[in-house]
């Protein structure tokens, strides 16, 4: 028997003045699933994260989660809805458990309910020793697990997450995706934008790929790279520490339009058409005195260009079916 639809979008276009944000988006999340958006800045990811919460009404098209569109009754849409925004939405003068009681009540939760709920979520987040903790005292890792455990107290079947890892060190950012996997398991559903390649293939069941407000491809990551999804050769690296902006800035110019160099934190990511253009782009970083900790090139990595829209890949198995 199929597993169950949490989250199905069809056609669904969202207006900002006279541009399509989200242009025809037809996508389905199954419970006990991880989903990935993927795409550049501007590729419509968070406007489809905001819709697909009912955050955004869609000028065309239908959301629905567990089969209650969110035209129809926004509340109940709601509350079986989790959304994770970018920034932390929390108040950093009260406790971890405090945080968690007032979203709690938002959603209507009382009593000795609440506090089994709050108890719960804060103990799948590993943050139970913390309860007691103001938010003020966390790190960025500690908080964006805090965060996850708000968008969870009410116990969703669906999880959206917007860019999770973008301020997060390595080390956080792995602690999270072993949260995402934990709750997939328990037969969560969950999709996360993201503009890391190596998340997106690491992290996730399914990738959906969109450029330009279009969904371009959607299916697991070796589904993408036998249709041919591939097209660039790419490095990630941890940097011993970021380089400064103006270093930045000149190597960029230095490298040339077809060369991507993106530094998040300590995070590097060094894209090319090809491996031999990679390593003279490699051997530029390190002469401009970037200190490289550790680097890897993986072998068969899903990375394109997605200023080329292509065609819709066949999704594996009618996976994406109703």
């Amino acid at each position: 028997m199929p597993t169950p639809v949490a989250l199905s979008l069809v056609n669904v276009r969202v207006r900002y003045g006279d541009r399509f944000a989200v242009d025809g988006v037809s996508l389905h999340v199954r419970r006990g699933e991880i989903v990935g958006l993927l795409g550049p800045n501007g590729s419509g990811k968070s406007t489809t994260l905001c819709a697909a919460a009912g955050v955004l009404d869609v000028c065309e098209g239908s959301v629905a989660v567990e089969g209650v569109y969110h035209a129809d009754d926004p509340h109940a849409f709601a509350m079986r809805v989790g959304f994770v925004p970018q920034d932390c939405a929390l108040y950093e003068e009260l406790t971890a458990a405090e945080n968690l009681s007032f979203f709690g009540k938002l959603y209507g939760l009382t009593g000795a309910d609440l506090r089994r709920r709050v108890v719960r979520v804060l103990g799948r987040v590993q943050l139970g020793d913390r309860a007691d903790q103001r938010v003020a005292t966390f790190s960025g890792g500690m908080r964006q697990r805090l965060n996850l455990a708000v968008a969870l107290v009410h116990d969703p079947a669906l999880l959206l997450l917007d860019e999770p890892t973008a301020a997060l060190d390595p080390a956080s950012r792995d602690a999270l995706f072993a949260d995402l996997g934990r709750l997939r398991d328990d037969g969560h559903a969950v999709l996360l934008s993201t503009h890391h390649l190596d998340e997106a293939e690491l992290g996730c069941d399914r990738i959906a790929v969109l450029d330009r407000g279009q969904l371009v491809a959607c299916g697991r990551p070796t589904d993408l790279l036998r249709c041919g999804t591939v097209g660039r050769q790419v490095l990630y690296g941890h940097v011993r520490s970021r380089p400064a902006g103006f270093v930045l800035k000149a190597l960029r110019q230095r490298l040339g339009a077809e060369v991507e160099l993106e530094v998040t934190g300590r995070r590097l990511r060094l894209s090319a058409p090809t491996s031999e253009e990679l390593g003279v782009a490699l051997a530029a970083v390190l002469a401009e005195g970037v200190e490289l900790e550790t680097f890897r090139t993986p072998a068969g990595t899903l990375d394109r260009t997605l200023r080329e829209a292509a065609p819709a890949a066949p999704e594996h198995s009618g996976a994406n079916a109703p």
